[in-house]
């Protein structure tokens, strides 16, 4: 009788252990931004000194994530100077020196790399969106970011 007795113990004892386990991943499973919106995805893929889309656009208090893949053999980036966003996340595979200049979005991405921008619009209208590495904008590197 008691070997089946020390049965049943471990048996509750494992199935507490089991219930533990599993209400600890759910609660993993739960952030603090449990019921936030996903961020839809933007990708802009870059090759040949060239945005492959040179117009975007995006609505008013959604959030995104912009995602540069650079196919090219030099760096890049994506830049809006004067823009009301809320930054949420940047990962850059490579920085970049832009000396005092701070645009409000920024992202870049080495050769061969990708970057990812988290961001949210605040503000509607239409704006530029250029790469700031030297000379780039100037031959034609850029695009309109426009928020409806």
């Amino acid at each position: 009788m008691e070997n089946h007795t020390q049965e049943g113990y471990k048996m509750r004892k494992w199935a507490k252990l089991v219930l533990a386990v599993a209400a600890v991943a759910m609660l993993a499973g739960c952030s603090a931004k449990a019921g936030a919106p996903a961020a839809a995805a933007i990708t802009l893929n870059i090759a040949n000194t060239a945005y492959g889309t040179r117009e975007i656009t995006v609505e008013k208090g959604k959030t995104y994530q912009l995602v540069l893949e650079n196919q090219d053999v030099q760096l890049h980036d994506f830049s809006i100077d004067k823009i009301d966003a809320k930054v949420q996340e940047a990962k850059e595979e490579h920085g970049h020196d832009m000396g005092a200049k701070k645009p409000d979005l920024h992202i870049s991405a080495d050769a061969g790399k990708t970057g990812t921008l988290t961001f949210t619009p605040n503000q509607q209208g239409t704006f530029t969106y250029y790469c700031s590495v030297e000379g780039h904008k100037e031959a034609g590197m850029s695009g309109k970011l426009i928020v409806k």
